[in-house]
């Protein structure tokens, strides 16, 4: 008995390594590698004037071994932008058994259009100029103003410096009335069809109600905008 225990003892020890589970490593590097070319499908024609540098990654990692796929996926949110996280799949067999994130910090430098001069909050957008300035589109937390078509109709809704860059953020629709604006007051009762003047407490567009103060009246009235400057009151 004691002749046969080695050979009991060696053929348990074959038939538990044979049953364990082989592993695969994926070297750190390779997710790395994996991940920047997402980045740089992503970045697109911006790739050639980027700066990109790895500021975070994982471990190597082990998996179980068999069918490897390595998959990067897209970033979620603005883009481009200064710190971007890229998740990075690690599928065996097809299944995702791992994730990992590698992070990038990104620059990306254009020509924007840039205010020419201070302005102040409500200024006009058809009377701003602006000239081209060099920025990093990455940290923008807004997208830039591109076209004047896109502010049509609009003002700042805040003061900018000259050389800022055009943001979208930067304005607001100019309402159809403002408030402390001078409007025409329309009043109907029965057939008699009443015009005043009088100073709008509110503001609104087209089909809402406002508060409006009709001259030589003591208490405000609701009346509600029906065009630039009109307001119908309400009953």
């Amino acid at each position: 008995m004691r002749r046969l225990l080695p050979a009991v003892l060696l053929l348990v020890f074959s038939l538990y390594a044979s049953a364990s589970p082989t592993l695969q490593t994926i070297a750190s590097a390779r997710i790395v590698d994996i991940a920047r070319a997402e980045l740089d499908a992503c970045l697109g024609d911006d790739k050639a004037v980027a700066q990109v540098d790895v500021v975070g990654k994982p471990e190597d990692v082990q998996v179980l071994s068999g069918g490897l796929v390595i998959k990067a996926r897209k970033p979620e949110g603005r883009w481009p932008r200064a710190r971007v996280g890229m998740p990075v799949d690690i599928s065996v067999n097809g299944q995702v058994v791992r994730s990992a994130t590698v992070w990038f910090a990104v620059s990306v430098h254009h020509d924007i259009p840039g205010y020419a001069a201070d302005a102040a909050m409500g200024t006009v957008a058809s009377t701003l100029k602006f000239t081209p300035h060099d920025a990093d589109i990455a940290m923008l937390q807004s997208a830039v103003v591109t076209d004047p078509s896109q502010i049509n109709g609009m003002r700042l809704r805040h003061a900018v410096l000259a050389g800022s860059p055009v943001l979208l953020e930067d304005f607001e629709r100019i309402p159809d009335v403002d408030r402390q604006q001078r409007v025409d007051v329309m009043a109907s009762y029965g057939v008699i069809k009443l015009q005043a003047k009088g100073t709008a407490i509110g503001r609104g567009n087209t089909g809402d109600t406002v508060l409006v103060l009709v001259d030589g009246a003591e208490t405000p009235v609701h009346a509600r905008v029906t065009d630039k400057g009109v307001v119908q009151v309400v009953d």
